[in-house]
């Protein structure tokens, strides 16, 4: 343990006692100063450190290892060197200015470091705030995603489902086909019959005009049908490709989401280290 005591109760003396209080193993035993309202003078009676008037006596006392001199005055200079004991350390006005300079650049330092810390804890947590507010866009992008990869693929079976019903629609076009045929022969051969009996047949070729009609109209609209439901098919098969893309942006969308979700997990974790780490500062500042 470093026992010193201070001459000079002014500013001067004032940042020396901030910087020795600072420093571990040294006691400070005594400010000196003859004007009683001194500014280190106050702050040393508020602490219950000894306060001197005559610092000569204190000079003398071989406990005491070091001498802080700030005044600067030749004459406290005089006193100090007609009086002090043979071991003492002396610290003139100089050095004393000096070391009141460092403590001046330490205080601003700190000052700095302080604002500095605050500001990056008002920092860590806007991060960490917007990185949250993120989170839950992502999650919410993700979640949209995934329903609309489900849809799609509910909507490609039903699309699915629908060009087979045209197919089994194809199949019964064809049955209609082979009646119309049969049909139309079947009128083919009543108009014969009904050419050959002459006069007798008259109304038995009408029926048979008529029965060649609807077979011909009959093959018409199977026609018109099957043309119709091709259409629908490679309509269908178009719409099928779509809903299979857009499923798959949409899975690649989740998975990308996902991974945004883990960075942002990362950017949380770092962000909480940080305002930690501010808040830290801040108290120790």
């Amino acid at each position: 343990m470093i026992s010193i005591g201070i001459i000079g109760g002014g500013k001067g003396g004032l940042s020396i006692m901030h910087l020795v209080e600072g420093i571990p193993g040294v006691e400070l035993r005594w400010v000196a100063d003859i004007d009683e309202e001194a500014p280190a003078i106050k702050e040393a009676r508020k602490k219950g450190i000894k306060t001197v008037v005559d610092f000569a006596p204190q000079v003398r006392d071989t406990s005491i290892q070091l001498v802080i001199e700030v005044t600067g005055n030749d004459r406290v200079r005089q006193i100090l060197e007609e009086h002090k004991h043979t071991g003492l350390s002396i610290i003139d006005a100089l050095g004393a200015r000096f070391l009141v300079d460092i403590v001046k650049q330490r205080q601003q330092l700190i000052q700095q470091l302080h604002h500095k810390s605050q500001a990056l804890a008002v920092s860590a947590e806007n991060l960490s705030n917007n990185a949250n507010q993120i989170r839950q866009s992502m999650e919410q992008l993700s979640k949209e995603a995934e329903e609309l990869a489900q849809t799609g693929q509910e909507l490609s079976k039903t699309a699915g489902e629908a060009s087979r019903a045209v197919t089994d629609t194809n199949s019964i076009l064809k049955i209609i086909e082979n009646i119309a045929n049969k049909t139309n022969i079947i009128g083919l051969n009543a108009a014969i019959e009904a050419a050959r009996v002459g006069d007798a047949g008259r109304g038995f070729a009408v029926v048979a005009d008529e029965i060649r009609k609807l077979a011909k109209n009959s093959s018409s609209s199977v026609e018109q049908i099957g043309g119709i439901t091709k259409n629908i098919v490679q309509f269908m098969e178009k719409i099928v490709q779509g809903i299979n893309s857009s499923g798959k942006t949409a899975q690649n969308q989740a998975a990308a989401a996902e991974e945004v979700l883990a960075s942002l997990d990362e950017v949380a974790t770092i962000s909480a280290s940080l305002k930690e780490m501010a808040d830290d500062l801040v108290k120790i500042t």
